[in-house]
């Protein structure tokens, strides 16, 4: 697939944007500070519903834009291409009175909600910031494999939503109990509705991890010379094996798949259920949900070294790249197109051998949109390539 145009308002920097895209690759510079990394988060906003700097959407809204009117709103349009024909991708933001925001999605001109938006625009996003989820906290890991998984896969979507308003619930009532005495009952309702859809949740992310790790080694031998071999490992927070009452999150270096493969759903939600039961008085003194999906973790791994830990910056950039450029083959088997890759300053803190394999890897097969301050960066042979354009002030040419 690819975007034919595109078109903002009030988004970031931009007033007012229409801009043809090419299929191919497309060079974007500018200096910092410009919107090059706007229209990435564009694109991005468009396929997933976020941004993906900030889970604040009124952060996205142009500078001076509630200085104009008092009812500000943000329009981004995504004329798309895709194996099924053209579609056109919207989203629509206005501050109504107060705090109120209204959003409003739409696929070829009919209202749809969050989760309709999967398979409509698939993107792969590398920002400089990707470099963290190899020594960030694991929250921005998980949360790497919902985006992923959320793009691609409808059932996972509703599964997560629900598990996490249960989680919401099921924590406010574990508060609760530093006031008053909680019965074992009212907890059982929200594990109604934790159980089965936690373990949903965490039986896709294991077969995602499985499926990118498989795809991501040749790319990182490449990426690397040949010099590293890349685990990606998958922990999850219990171990179905061990005693509820001796439950502890699953060792370092197991993977989720070897601590998981001889269970299916059923026996996973048994298992689930007997440890939420066991450490329920637990629960209940620290306020806190403490087992389940939201507290699993994902590492990598270098040559058996964990690289979040002893890595260094080339080699976190070099691993999570292989990820981002798995992920790519990744959504095309799901989807049966190719996704958008968009990659934002991605030679940076890159010697020059990784810089050129990485390069040859990307080529120019599908849409793909780098953006840079510094176009000297690249092969002269891989400029010529592409399509480039400048940003200044919010404003670009082509």
């Amino acid at each position: 697939m690819h975007v034919r145009h595109l078109s903002l308002t009030n988004f970031r920097l931009y007033a007012r944007l229409e801009l043809d895209l090419p299929t191919g690759l497309s060079i974007i510079q500018g200096d910092n500070a410009q919107g090059k990394t706007s229209l990435l988060e564009a694109l991005y906003f468009l396929a997933t519903a976020h941004s993906m700097h900030s889970n604040i959407d009124r952060q996205v809204f142009r500078w001076g834009a509630e200085e104009e009117s008092p009812y500000p709103f943000v329009m981004l349009k995504a004329d798309v291409q895709r194996r099924d024909g053209a579609h056109l991708v919207e989203l629509a933001m206005q501050k109504g009175d107060g705090t109120r925001l209204k959003k409003e999605i739409k696929v070829d001109r009919v209202s749809k909600r969050g989760a309709d938006l999967v398979g409509q625009l698939a993107v792969v996003l590398f920002v400089p910031g990707d470099v963290e989820l190899t020594a960030g906290p694991p929250s921005a890991r998980r949360d790497f494999l919902d985006a992923a998984l959320s793009q691609v896969d409808g059932a996972y979507v509703r599964h997560l939503d629900k598990f996490n308003k249960a989680l919401a619930q099921r924590n406010a009532l574990l508060r609760q109990a530093q006031e008053r005495r909680i019965d074992p009952d009212e907890l059982a309702v929200w594990d109604d509705q934790l159980v089965p859809n936690g373990v949903q949740v965490a039986l896709r992310r294991r077969d995602l991890v499985a499926q990118l790790a498989q795809l991501a080694v040749p790319i990182h031998r490449e990426l690397t010379s040949n010099l590293e071999y890349l685990q990606i490992v998958y922990q999850p927070n219990f171990d179905p094996d061990a005693p509820p009452a001796a439950n502890t999150p699953i060792q370092a270096g197991l993977s989720f798949a070897q601590a998981f493969e001889n269970y299916d759903a059923e026996d996973l939600e048994k298992a689930y259920r007997a440890i939420l039961k066991t450490r329920a008085a637990e629960e209940m003194a620290r306020s806190v949900t403490l087992v389940g999906p939201h507290r699993d973790e994902l590492r990598f791994k270098a040559n058996g070294i964990d690289i979040g830990e002893f890595g260094s910056r080339g080699q976190q950039r070099s691993a999570i790249l292989s990820l981002k450029l798995a992920q790519v083959a990744w959504m095309r088997e799901r989807l049966g197109d190719e996704p958008i890759l968009l990659l934002d300053e991605v030679l940076a803190e890159l010697d020059p051998n990784r810089r050129r394999c990485l390069l040859n890897r990307i080529g120019s097969s599908h849409q793909t949109i780098i953006t840079s301050t510094d176009i000297n960066r690249f092969d002269a042979a891989f400029v010529q390539s592409a399509t480039l354009f400048n940003v200044h002030s919010g404003i670009v040419h082509n």
